[in-house]
């Protein structure tokens, strides 16, 4: 493989561990293509380590094989944990041929991933070894969240990487995206004798990068229903269900002003009486804009910027202590219109405190037994709109989380500190 655009054969190598990152489509592309642009910008030479599915591309090496997402039942289970870290690691050997690597970033690590980094990195020159931990503990993706067994497996992963780093000399560095991660995280960090977790920018986000007023302005203001693909517990059913109350209600008065924004992009097929209802939306809703398919970065912080209300009606099991990459995404882009935002969803989980913690104003309805109604979660956006209006705006916190990148934070404050 040539050198990513901008490195030198002089430079030092560095390698973006990302076993998961097997398409396209969600979060990855967009942080590892901003990590090999700060990278090679400061004299790096990185290359992304990413799943055999992904095309090949300058500076990604599509090596690794069923090492991601792919069998959440092995994450919480001892022997699923050690089979996997040994698959990892034996690829690691295969795709290690060459000069040594002087630094290791990690990031949305599953702790198997982390375990398998560890027993090569043992047996590997000292390196800087940089770890953003995205995960809380016990996370399952599948399952409810703090779950015993996987956060015993995270215990037994953090450990083994302090191990190792000890064993080789290798230098650690740890990042967590939020307060709530770091809070869950400090007890197994300070067991397995590693740093306290450096709260970082949001891995996603505009990166206090000022959006162009052109792009804005062409993107109509609009309530923000729903963005990316087909994943459980990521609001779709209730942002349908707002969908079908404005087509049964029309468009409240006092929201008449705005469109309504729904975008799509999954390898899923959408139902067919999900795609049928979207369709006549298009048709019968004044304002309601149904987007599909990938979306250049530009034009997808153009148009959430332009949208003061967002419907985030995320599953609050699923996202107990989970972080959401749209809730980053849009509350940054919003923040660097200079703009207040304020989000609808469920009263409990991580997104409703860290929303909070941000400065995004959060109108909620309880999680319970029943399934709240398209109304109820239209008349919470209708009650947005005052919100918005007095809302303080963004917090000190949510200024450093979304105001800064995180590829510039890697590399000004962990890479050039340990170079």
């Amino acid at each position: 493989m040539g050198d990513f655009a901008g490195g030198a054969m002089g430079s030092r190598r560095l390698v973006i561990l990302d076993p998961s990152w097997s398409s396209r489509v969600g979060h990855h592309g967009d942080l590892n293509d901003a990590l090999l642009t700060a990278l090679s910008g400061a004299g790096w030479r990185p290359e992304v380590w990413a799943d055999a599915a992904l095309p090949a591309s300058p500076g990604v090496r599509p090596v690794l094989r069923d090492c991601g997402y792919e069998d959440p039942r092995h994450w919480a289970d001892v022997a699923g944990t050690l089979h996997l870290a040994r698959r990892l690691e034996a690829q690691l050997q295969e795709a290690s041929a060459g000069e040594a690597v002087a630094a290791w970033v990690v990031h949305t690590g599953l702790p198997f991933q982390l375990l398998g980094l560890a027993r090569w990195l043992q047996r590997q020159p000292a390196a800087l070894v940089a770890v953003s931990l995205m995960f809380a503990p016990g996370e399952t993706l599948e399952g409810p969240a703090a779950d015993a067994q996987a956060t015993a497996q995270c215990r037994l992963a953090l450990m083994g990487l302090a191990q190792a780093c000890r064993a080789a000399g290798h230098r650690p560095w740890i990042g967590v995206p939020s307060m709530q991660q770091r809070t869950l995280l400090a007890p197994l960090l300070a067991a397995a004798g590693l740093p306290a977790g450096d709260v970082h920018p949001a891995v996603v986000g505009a990166g206090g990068a000022r959006l162009g007023p052109e792009g804005v302005a062409a993107a109509a203001a609009s309530v923000l229903l729903h963005w990316g693909d087909l994943k459980r517990g990521k609001g779709r059913q209730e942002a349908l269900a707002v969908v079908a109350a404005l087509l049964e209600q029309g468009v409240p008065a006092d929201l008449d002003a705005l469109g309504w924004l729904f975008h799509l992009n999954s390898h899923e097929a959408l139902p067919a009486a999900e795609r049928a209802l979207l369709e006549r939306a298009r048709q019968e809703i004044t304002g309601f804009r149904l987007l599909e398919g990938p979306m250049p970065r530009a034009e997808m912080l153009d148009r959430l910027a332009a949208c003061p209300l967002a419907l985030l009606a995320y599953d609050p099991g699923t996202y107990a202590q989970r972080s959401s990459g749209m809730l980053w995404t849009w509350a940054s882009a919003r923040l660097a219109m200079g703009q207040a935002a304020a989000a609808v969803g469920y009263g409990e989980g991580w997104l409703a405190a860290e929303a909070l913690a941000l400065g995004v104003s959060w109108v909620c309805l309880p999680a319970g037994e029943r399934t709240p109604s398209g109304g109820e979660w239209l008349g919470l956006l209708r009650q947005s709109l005052n919100a918005v209006s007095a809302s303080p705006g963004f917090t000190a916190y949510g200024r450093a989380v979304l105001g800064h990148s995180f590829a510039g934070h890697l590399v000004s404050t962990v890479l050039a500190s340990n170079s």
